[in-house]
């Protein structure tokens, strides 16, 4: 994995991008979105999204073969204040 930032700027950013489009994203905009700050690859957003999954931030799960949806947990919400 080339880092051409810290891992921990990229998760932070992951986080941003969620909580600015209401918690839910699918995959390949999130890649778009980050491949315009970062030199970041598909199998590098995968292990980025592991990371925040494993963490309680993010779950990921496919609305199709080739479609994978990314949305903030409650924890992940909670951590970013955009809880009720």
């Amino acid at each position: 994995m080339a880092f051409n930032r810290a891992p921990i700027q990229v998760l932070a950013r992951i986080l941003e991008i969620l909580a600015e489009n209401g918690g839910i994203i699918k995959d390949s905009e999130l890649f778009e979105l980050l491949r315009r700050e970062y030199d970041i690859s598909l199998s590098d957003l995968m292990r980025y999204l592991m990371i925040l999954e494993m963490r309680g931030y993010v779950n990921v799960s496919s609305a199709s073969e080739n479609v994978r949806i990314v949305h903030l947990t409650r924890y992940g919400k909670e951590q970013l204040g955009l809880s009720k």
